[in-house]
C-alpha cells in the first residue's frame, strides 16, 4: 500500500516542543512513522572502528551529508582521508542528502568550499526527487512553498510564505522544503489552514532533526508529523527512507561511472536508523551506521538498534 494511503494512529503520541527535543523523543517520533516506512532486511551487524575498513567489502558508497560529511557548517575531520582511500581503491562515492532548502547545487558548492573531491553530478538531494514528482503538475496546481528563505521551486504560479500574504487561502497544495525560519506560530497558521480546507503537504526532507555543532536542528519531518496529528494533513514524502531518493541516487551512480552495480555491493552510510539504514536496506543496499558524529554522538546507538529492530550491516564509530 502506498505510504499516502496508510492511516497513522497518532492520538497518543506526545510531541515535545522543539526546544525540548532529546534523542529518545526523536526516536519515538520516527517510530510513530514506521507504518509508512519501507521494511529493512534483518541482518547481524558487524562492528568496525573506522568507515575506511568497509571499503574492501563494497564496490561503491552512497553517503549521507549531515552526520557523515559534516556536522553543522563544518566538515568532519577524516572525511578527506575517506575520499582519498576510496579513490585509491576505485570505489566511487555518491552523496544523497535529505537537505532540500537549496537543493543539490548548494550542497555541492559547500563541499567545494571545503576542498572535497566531489563532482557536481555526484550529489543528489531529496529535493531532486520532489521536483521530478511535482513538475508535471506545476501548470495546473498552485503550490505554496512553506519557507521564505528556501530556494523557490521556480514554478510560475508558486506562492512563497512570507511574501504572498494569501498563500494559505490560494494554495492548492503545500510544499515543505526547509525550516530555517519556521516556528510554532507559523505551524499554527498552517494547521489552521489545513483544518479549514484540507490540502496535501509535500515533504522534501523527512528528517525529524539534523545534527548541529551544539545539538539538533528541527527539520520538516517533525512539523509534518505535527500537521498530521493536529490537522489530519495528508502527506507525501520524497527523501530517505523512501524509495524515490534511493532510485535516483543509484541511477546517478551507474550513470556517472558508466558501470552496472549489484545493490548488495553498494553501501548506504548514514547516522540515522530511520532514514539512512531503513531506506538503504529496504532498497537492497548494504548499510553502515556511523555513530560518532550525528544522531548518536552522545551514545545510545546499540540500545536504539535493539529497541527499534533496525539492524545495519556495519556499525562504525568514526570515519
Amino acid at each position: 500500500m502506498p505510504a499516502e494511503e496508510i492511516i497513522l494512529d497518532l492520538k497518543n503520541l506526545q510531541l515535545p516542543d522543539t526546544e525540548a527535543l532529546k534523542l529518545p523523543d526523536v526516536i519515538t517520533i520516527y517510530e510513530s512513522l514506521r507504518p509508512i516506512m519501507p521494511t529493512p532486511r534483518t541482518v547481524m551487524p558487524t562492528n568496525l572502528s573506522r568507515l575506511v575498513d568497509v571499503l574492501p567489502e563494497v564496490d561503491a558508497l552512497i553517503l549521507d551529508g549531515y552526520g557523515v560529511i559534516n556536522v553543522g557548517d563544518g566538515p568532519i575531520p577524516g572525511i578527506e582521508e575517506l575520499f582519498e582511500q576510496a579513490a585509491r581503491r576505485h570505489v566511487p562515492i555518491i552523496v544523497l542528502t535529505n537537505g532540500a532548502s537549496f537543493g543539490a547545487e548548494m550542497a555541492w558548492q559547500k563541499y567545494q568550499k571545503w576542498g572535497l573531491p566531489i563532482a557536481r553530478n555526484h550529489v543528489v538531494s531529496s529535493r531532486d526527487a520532489l521536483e521530478v514528482a511535482l513538475e508535471n503538475r506545476a501548470a495546473e496546481i498552485v503550490y505554496g512553498s512553506l519557507s521564505g528563505t528556501s530556494q523557490p521551486l521556480g514554478y510560475g504560479s508558486e506562492l512563497h510564505y512570507g511574501k504572498d500574504a494569501d498563500l494559505f487561502e490560494r494554495a492548492d497544495e503545500f510544499v515543505f522544503l526547509g525550516t530555517i525560519d519556521w516556528h510554532n506560530d507559523d505551524q499554527d497558521r498552517l494547521e489552521a489552514a489545513m483544518r479549514h480546507r484540507k490540502r496535501r503537504l509535500h515533504v522534501a526532507n523527512p528528517d525529524v532533526v539534523s545534527p548541529q555543532a551544539n545539538g539538533f536542528a528541527v527539520e520538516p519531518g517533525y512539523w509534518a508529523l505535527r500537521a498530521m496529528k493536529h490537522a489530519d494533513a495528508p502527506v507525501s514524502w520524497y527523501g530517505k527512507p523512501h524509495a524515490a531518493a534511493f532510485e535516483m541516487a543509484f541511477a546517478r551512480l551507474e550513470a556517472v561511472t558508466g558501470q552496472r552495480f549489484e545493490k548488495s555491493r553498494v553501501a548506504m552510510v548514514g547516522d540515522s536508523l530511520h532514514t539512512d539504514i531503513i531506506g538503504g536496506s529496504a532498497f537492497g543496499l548494504r548499510s553502515v551506521l556511523l555513530t560518532d558524529y550525528g544522531l548518536f554522538r552522545d551514545g545510545g546507538a546499540r540500545q536504539m538498534i535493539d529497541a527499534c529492530g533496525i539492524y545495519p550491516d556495519w556499525i562504525v564509530d568514526r570515519l
